[in-house]
């Protein structure tokens, strides 16, 4: 079992700033559906280091995302 995160779509869909997107180390793991307005994250990518969290919750107040845990086989 481990942690990653997990966007809650409809909260981040009220904002549209992507700012989780630019402070995701892991290339290819948070990214941005322009039609959606939403960010999403590659579970199999993502490392769980709670940046995004961080961000998001931290220092813009928004709290759209949060982190999950999940077992190998999810």
């Amino acid at each position: 079992m481990y942690y990653v995160a997990d966007v809650k779509e409809a909260d981040c869909a009220k904002y549209n700033c992507k700012q989780c997107v630019l402070f995701c180390p892991e290339p290819n793991t948070l990214m941005y559906h322009n039609s959606k307005h939403v960010a999403w994250v590659n579970y199999s990518r993502c490392k769980g280091c709670a940046i995004c969290v961080y961000v998001c919750s931290d220092l813009l107040k928004r709290n759209c995302i949060e982190m999950v845990m999940v077992t190998a086989g999810d």
